[in-house]
């Protein structure tokens, strides 16, 4: 990325993106709105992959599939943010490729803390209905639902996760980042 480029992607960000939120301008809590913003555009991609998918006459229900990206934001987005704060303050700056490996590790860190989310609400949910499902096997299919959303979108959210990991560690706040 040139430094003209990098300029204009920091202003944008600063002027009409995640640098106008709360704590921007602190580089962990930065990383983790850069990987809740990574998580959005690669839940919307996937979303409209399936689609397109359909369109073209891939398979049948992937609408179903697009329902599933747009109800898992819920889960993923904070699961997101806290992943991309706790990978950026775990890699240090002087690791080669960090924002590579921000972003890889921020992704799969998404996936277990958005799978300890569902966890949680699945066990509310057990407890509130009376239902007679043990916290072993509601964690258990969340574990599952977790394994499957991993198998189903790591092809977009790996990608999407390195890029906003790269992005975010050039543009971030440079080279004195604290980390």
């Amino acid at each position: 990325m040139t430094t003209r480029a990098t300029d204009r992607l920091r202003t944008g960000c600063k002027r009409y993106g995640p640098g106008r939120l709360p704590y921007a301008n602190r580089p962990a809590i930065g990383a983790g709105y850069a990987g809740a913003s990574a998580a959005l555009v690669a839940a919307a991609t996937f979303a409209v992959a399936v689609v397109v998918l359909e369109v073209v006459g891939g398979s049948d229900n992937v609408y179903g599939f697009a329902i599933f990206a747009a109800v898992a934001l819920l889960l993923v987005v904070p699961a997101a943010f806290v992943a991309g704060v706790v990978s950026w303050r775990a890699v240090p700056a002087t690791v080669p490729g960090s924002g590579v490996v921000v972003g890889v590790l921020g992704t799969l860190l998404t996936y277990v803390g958005a799978t300890v989310l569902l966890t949680w609400l699945m066990l509310v949910a057990a407890v509130v209905s009376w239902n007679n499902a043990g916290a072993a096997d509601t964690a258990m299919a969340a574990a599952v639902i977790g394994w499957l959303a991993f198998l189903l979108t790591s092809w977009i959210t790996l990608p999407v996760g390195c890029l906003g990991g790269v992005i975010y560690d050039r543009v971030g706040s440079g080279p004195a980042d604290g980390r």
